[in-house]
């Protein structure tokens, strides 16, 4: 099993598939908003442990990915960047799992059946019967980062 991230400035959002990437299968998804009225630093500890219970919940992870921030906008979403290394850190201490990250163009790279533009990506998910539902915004680049994890083959 994979774990796809999508960090946001109010939270995240996350996708688990199995399989390999010509047959996903879904397992789970949600969208995690911050607790309100917490400080920054409250936040991410409250990510940190939302991480250890998603794992401890869904045993058998193996492979993580977030899909992370464009170059050209890490200046403005700090909240977003300090999020992702929560998580790459927070994984692989807790589970020795490097996480990866991936930008658009990285993730067109690494879903190998995929010949289109990088901005046409939502259509690996809009081609499958099993990834229909993640079509959402919010899980659509969580389950496109966890599709690149997965194993081209079986």
């Amino acid at each position: 099993m994979v774990i796809g991230f999508r960090t946001y400035p109010d939270g995240f959002s996350y996708v688990i598939l199995k399989g390999t990437q010509q047959e996903p299968e879904f397992v789970a998804k949600d969208r995690l908003k911050y607790p309100r009225g917490v400080s920054p630093a409250e936040s991410l500890s409250w990510l940190r442990r939302q991480l250890c219970e998603i794992f401890q919940i869904h045993r058998g992870i193996n492979g993580a990915c977030i899909r992370s921030i464009e170059p050209m906008a890490k200046k403005k979403s700090k909240e977003r960047y300090q999020a992702e290394g929560v998580i790459l850190e927070s994984i692989h201490t807790n589970f020795n799992i490097n996480c990866s990250t991936r930008i658009n163009s990285q993730l067109k790279r690494d879903i190998v059946d995929f010949n289109g533009p990088a901005r046409y990506l939502n259509k690996v998910l809009s081609g499958s019967d099993q990834l229909g539902e993640l079509e959402h915004p919010s899980f659509q680049e969580a389950a496109l980062a966890a599709i690149s994890e997965l194993p081209s083959q079986a």
